[in-house]
């Protein structure tokens, strides 16, 4: 009896060993082709801790079997850094030769779904006490339909902190805009084919750079979905739950359509230092994640501190807001700041301009 209970054990070792290791391979195959290596690419830190525990369950009863999952972490421990960090810089000085950047996926200001007690102007009120507090040069927003409070205009408190230049696009919804706030001059905005995508010339100090602000498709989960997900992270999967998938599948390949027709171009194309700031609704395991990085650099891995969870709404917390920049430019310092007003938490990130504008 105890070696049938210890061979049901290996068995089921060995399916998270492997959909650990193919969680992580969602970088090499477009979701077009398979989608649900896509899917299960959301699932790898938690496939971290289960591996764990099958490894202590092994160790407790001496066997050497904790070697499977052992192998499974140590092949994909590369992985790891993109969730949690150690060391890094939260600060770093102000300079002529520096640009901070923020970006934040506000939600309207109308702070978590469960929180009854926030107000678009409450929570309008607590983003522009965070903003006094790390002043960032460049402010990338989503969910933000700036004159909709009813007490505080954030267009004119922005200008009023001298962010006098900005630019946006507002797509289909008007509730659901992306906008771009900067202290330095903004040469030119452009539009992209994505009504939730654009990017602005800007230049500090002599220095030029481009800023793209992005907010990926959102996979539109609604109540219903967070059941089939409930169920299903209890593993115990319903009838609506292949409509939850099926939403998870369209979503990856409107991303990776995204990545292919008009994020590659452009940072291909653009032949000053870019920052490509926003909520890509995806997480660093995922297709889009390993494709950006490799052209464009993550300040979170080289100067973050901590989990990086910058979703803690309804559904399980991802890494889904990121900061990217061109190699030539130097992450000095990384950000999370924690706050209730967002089912996001802002980002910031400082960088360091090649010495010659």
């Amino acid at each position: 009896m105890i070696k049938v209970f210890r061979y049901i054990l290996l068995v089921i070792n060995a399916l998270f060993a492997l959909a650990l290791i193919v969680s992580t391979l969602a970088g090499r195959i477009p979701p077009d082709q398979m989608a649900a290596v896509s899917i299960l690419s959301y699932g790898y830190f938690l496939l971290v801790l289960i591996n764990v525990v099958f490894i202590l369950v092994w160790l407790f009863l001496s066997r050497w079997e904790f070697l499977l999952s052992a192998t499974a972490i140590v092949v994909r421990f590369s992985f790891l850094p993109l969730f949690f960090q150690v060391g890094g810089t939260l600060e770093a000085p102000a300079a002529a030769d520096n640009v901070k950047v923020m970006t934040f996926n506000s939600h309207n200001f109308a702070g978590l779904d469960s929180d009854t007690l926030m107000t678009k102007d409450s929570g309008a009120v607590l983003f522009l006490s965070i903003l006094d507090e790390e002043e960032p040069d460049v402010l990338c927003i989503q969910e933000c339909f700036a004159p909709c409070n009813e007490q505080v205009n954030l267009i004119d408190s922005l200008k009023a902190r001298g962010y006098r230049h900005y630019y946006g696009v507002h797509g289909d919804n008007p509730k659901a805009a992306s906008l771009l706030f900067s202290r330095c001059r903004i040469v030119q905005g452009h539009d992209m084919d994505h009504k939730s995508k654009f990017y602005a010339d800007i230049v500090k100090n002599g220095h030029k750079f481009r800023v793209c602000c992005v907010h990926l498709d959102s996979y539109q989960l609604g109540e219903a979905d967070k059941a089939s997900l409930d169920n299903l992270t209890g593993l115990h999967p319903d009838s609506s739950t292949h409509k939850l998938v099926d939403k998870f599948v369209e979503t990856t390949r409107r991303h990776q359509a995204e990545w292919n027709d008009e994020l590659l171009p452009l940072i291909e194309k653009t032949k000053v230092p870019i920052i490509v700031a926003g909520d890509f609704n995806d997480t660093p395991a995922s297709y889009i994640y390993q494709q950006i990085t490799h052209h464009l650099n993550d300040p979170y891995v080289e100067q973050g501190r901590g989990f990086g969870t910058t979703y803690h709404g309804p559904f399980p917390a991802f890494r889904i807001d990121f900061i990217f920049h061109s190699p030539e430019l130097e992450a000095l310092s990384y950000k999370r700041v924690k706050t209730n007003i967002s089912d996001h938490y802002p980002i910031v990130a400082q960088f360091q301009f090649p010495n010659q504008p």
